[in-house]
C-alpha cells in the first residue's frame, strides 16, 4: 500500500522542494513507512510506501510512475508482457503495460490502483483509478498548477493554492444524499471517479470514462455447472487477495459475506479475524440489544481459527468524530471507518496489514434478488415459476393467489403502481426527510428539497441486473471504499474487496434468474457455492441483525451530555446556524437517545452524525465558513 502525490506546475515555474516536502509529511500517516520521490525542474512526484514496503517508484527511459495499486491478474499479464510474475512490482506491470498498450493499458488490468504516469519528454500525465474506486485519487487544477494527492490532506498542504467551501456538498451531507462521484467538500479539490482516466497535456484536463459494468447475456449451462463455476470465480477472487508476505485479518460480522470470505482465506492463509460485539455486560440492556457473536464463534471453531479478537469499542465517541474531521481536513458523509477505529487499532497491534472485507456482496453476488418472481413472469419463464411459487406454497389457494398477482403486476404493471399510492404512505425516504434538521434558509437556497427528491425517486422497471448495477455503481459504494482506505491506512492496513472483483461480478449478472433466488429463498446461488465451505446454520441463515457495529448507539449514550453541551454551544454560532436548526437537532439527539427495542422509524442514525460531523468541522475550520 503506497500514498502517491504529484504537482506539476504550469508555465514551468520551478517547484518548491520544501512545499513539495510538506504534502510529503502530511500523507506520511503511519510511523513504518518509507518515503520516494521525483524532482525535477517544474514537476515532482511522490510516494509514501507502508509497510512490508513491497512497491517503490519507478523511472524508465523518460516514464515515471507512482502508484497505490494491487494488481490481481498478474498471471495473465505476465504471459502478455513475457516476464515473471513473482519477481516483478505492481508498479513495473502498469509501467509495461502503459509501455505495450499506452493509454488502453487499463482494460487490461484488474485489481485496486489509482497511479500517474509522467511522460518527461512529451510533458503529458496520465492517471486511472480502479472500476469501483477502492483506491483514492483526488487532484486539483487552476492556471498555475496540477496537483494529485491520495489524500485530500495532501493538497491541502500546498498553502499558497486557494480553497474554498463546496456548499453543495455541504447541503448533501445534512441531507442523506451521497454526492457525485467527483466531489468534495472543496470546490477546487475533485475525485477522479472510478473507473476513469486522466490527461493532462500541454495545460488541457481530459476525463474520460474506460469501462462501465453492463448487462450480460445469460450463461447457456446447466445449474450444477453454473454453480461449481461461479464458486471457482468465488475462491479464487479470495485467494488473489491473500498475500503470503503480509499478515491477514478479515472483519467477520457473522453474516453469509463475511463468513463466505473468512472460510475460503482460512484454507489459504494464517488468518486473524476481528468483529464488533457489545460489551457482555450490555447484552440485551442496550440498542441494538445483541450482536453476532454467537455465529462469529461457530463459524470460527468449523474453520478452526484460533486468533478472534473481539472489539467492544467503548471509547469516547465525540473524540473519534473530532479526530476524524481533524485528520481528514473534510467532511466524510458515511461514518463505518470512522466507527471502526479500535478494530483498526487492534488489527495494527496484531501486525494485519491486510484486511478482508465482505462490503459489495449485498450490492451484486450476495443480493436477495427480491423480486426475482416478476422478473421470471416479465420474461414468460412460466414453468420456473409456477415450480418455485408451488415450492413455497403447499396451501393451492395461496398459489393460485399469488400466481394471480404476479401475473396482473406483469400484464398491468400500471395499475399496480395506482393501488400502491391509493394506499396514500409515504415512501421511506420521503418521511426521513421530514424529520431532518436543516436550516429552512439554506435548504431553500440550495433547493434541497427538489435535489433530494430527484435523488430518492427511481424507476422500478429495473431487472434484477440492472438494480445490481445501479446499486454496486452508486457513489454510496466508492464513498465507503476511499473512506475506509483512507482511515485504515492510518493503522499501515490496506482494505480488500473479494466481493468487488470484476470477473466475479459479470460472472454473477449472467447467472439465470432461478439461480439468484428460489422457492422464496435469497442469495440462492452464493448459498450454493459455499456449501461445505461454512457451517449450514450459517449457509442458510435469514436472521441477521443488521446492525455491523453493535457499539455505535452505546458509544453515543456514553457522551450524551457532551453532545448536549456541544449542541448548546452550537447555538450560538452564526457559521453553525446557518445550516442547521439546532432546537430541532436537539430534539432530534433526544429522540434518538430514547431508542428502544421497538424499532423507531426515520431516526437517520447516519446522518444525525453526519450533523455533529458538520459543527466539530466548522468549530475546527471557522476561516472557511466566512
Amino acid at each position: 500500500m503506497n500514498s502517491i502525490f504529484g504537482r506539476i506546475n504550469i508555465g514551468n515555474n520551478p517547484i518548491s522542494q520544501w512545499t513539495f516536502n510538506k504534502s510529503i509529511e502530511k500523507l506520511a500517516v503511519f510511523e513504518d513507512v518509507r518515503k520516494e520521490s521525483f524532482l525535477g525542474d517544474h514537476y515532482a512526484f511522490g510516494e509514501i510506501i507502508f509497510h512490508p514496503f513491497k512497491e517503490a517508484p519507478i523511472k524508465s527511459q523518460n516514464l515515471i510512475i507512482v502508484s497505490d495499486s494491487i494488481l490481481y491478474n498478474k498471471i495473465e499479464l505476465s504471459k502478455e508482457l513475457q516476464f515473471y510474475e513473482n519477481q516483478t512490482s505492481d508498479n513495473l506491470f502498469i509501467l509495461k503495460s502503459f509501455e505495450k498498450w499506452g493509454k488502453d493499458c487499463v482494460n487490461y488490468l484488474i485489481g485496486d490502483f489509482a497511479f500517474a504516469i509522467w511522460n518527461s519528454e512529451t510533458k503529458e500525465l496520465f492517471c486511472a483509478r480502479d472500476h469501483f474506486g477502492v483506491k483514492p485519487f483526488n487532484y486539483y487544477l487552476d492556471e498555475n498548477a496540477f496537483v494529485f494527492s491520495t489524500d485530500i490532506t495532501g493538497i491541502l498542504a500546498q498553502e499558497e493554492l486557494n480553497f474554498s467551501l463546496d456548499e453543495q456538498y455541504i447541503a448533501d451531507s445534512i441531507s442523506i444524499v451521497k454526492s457525485e462521484k467527483s466531489r468534495t467538500t472543496y470546490r477546487e479539490i475533485k475525485k477522479l471517479p472510478p473507473a476513469h482516466c486522466l490527461v493532462l497535456k500541454q495545460n488541457q484536463l481530459e476525463i474520460k470514462s474506460y469501462w462501465e459494468l453492463k448487462v450480460q447475456n445469460s450463461i447457456p449451462k446447466k445449474d450444477n455447472d453454473t454453480i461449481n463455476e461461479f464458486k471457482s470465480l468465488l475462491i479464487e477472487s479470495v485467494k488473489c487477495r491473500t498475500d503470503e508476505r503480509s499478515v491477514i485479518g478479515a472483519e467477520l460480522s457473522g453474516g453469509i459475506d463475511s463468513s463466505s470470505i473468512t472460510a475460503i482465506a482460512s484454507e489459504h492463509c494464517q488468518l486473524k479475524t476481528f468483529s464488533h460485539v457489545l460489551p457482555d455486560t450490555l447484552l440485551g440492556k442496550i440498542h441494538p440489544f445483541k450482536d453476532e457473536r454467537d455465529f462469529i464463534n461457530l463459524l470460527g471453531d468449523f474453520c478452526k481459527i484460533p486468533d478472534r479478537h473481539f472489539i467492544t469499542s467503548e471509547e469516547s465517541l465525540v473524540k473519534v468524530i473530532e479526530e476524524n474531521v481533524a485528520n481528514s481536513k473534510s467532511l466524510m458523509q458515511q461514518n463505518f471507518g470512522v466507527f471502526s477505529d479500535q478494530l483498526y487499532l487492534t488489527a495494527m497491534q496484531e501486525g494485519v496489514s491486510v484486511l478482508l472485507s465482505g462490503f459489495g456482496g449485498d450490492e451484486v453476488i450476495t443480493s436477495k434478488s427480491s423480486g426475482y418472481l416478476n422478473e421470471l413472469a416479465i420474461n414468460r419463464q412460466w414453468n420456473d415459476l409456477k415450480l418455485d411459487l408451488k415450492n413455497q406454497h403447499r396451501n393451492k389457494l395461496k398459489y393460485a393467489k399469488s400466481l394471480l398477482k404476479i401475473y396482473l403486476k406483469s400484464k398491468l404493471p400500471l395499475s399496480t403502481k395506482i393501488i400502491s399510492l391509493l394506499k396514500l404512505e409515504k415512501p421511506w425516504w420521503l418521511s426521513k426527510f421530514e424529520n431532518l434538521a436543516m436550516n429552512q434558509s439554506f435548504a431553500k437556497k440550495l433547493d434541497i428539497k427538489n435535489h433530494y427528491f430527484k435523488y430518492y425517486k427511481k424507476s422500478d422497471t429495473f431487472s434484477l441486473q440492472e438494480k445490481n448495477i445501479e446499486r454496486v455503481t452508486h457513489p454510496h459504494v466508492s464513498q465507503r471504499l476511499e473512506y475506509c482506505s483512507l482511515i485504515a491506512r492510518k493503522y499501515g492496513i490496506e482494505y480488500r474487496y473479494p466481493f468487488l472483483d470484476i470477473r466475479l461480478i459479470e460472472y454473477y449478472l449472467a447467472i439465470p434468474t432461478r439461480l439468484k433466488a428460489r422457492n422464496g429463498i435469497g442469495r440462492y446461488a452464493i448459498r450454493k457455492a459455499i456449501e461445505g465451505i461454512v457451517p449450514e446454520k450459517i449457509q442458510w441463515r435469514n436472521d441477521k441483525s443488521g446492525a455491523t457495529i453493535p457499539t455505535v448507539f452505546m458509544r453515543m449514550i456514553k457522551d450524551k451530555e457532551e453532545i448536549l453541551e456541544i449542541i448548546h454551544h452550537a447555538k450560538s454560532n452564526n457559521l453553525i446556524t446557518k445550516y442547521i436548526d439546532l432546537d430541532q437537532y436537539e430534539k432530534w439527539f433526544l429522540s434518538f437517545s430514547k431508542r428502544s427495542e421497538i424499532k423507531q422509524k426515520n431516526i437517520n442514525p447516519g446522518a444525525f452524525y453526519n450533523y455533529l460531523k458538520l459543527i466539530l468541522f466548522i468549530e475546527q475550520n471557522p476561516s472557511l465558513f466566512k
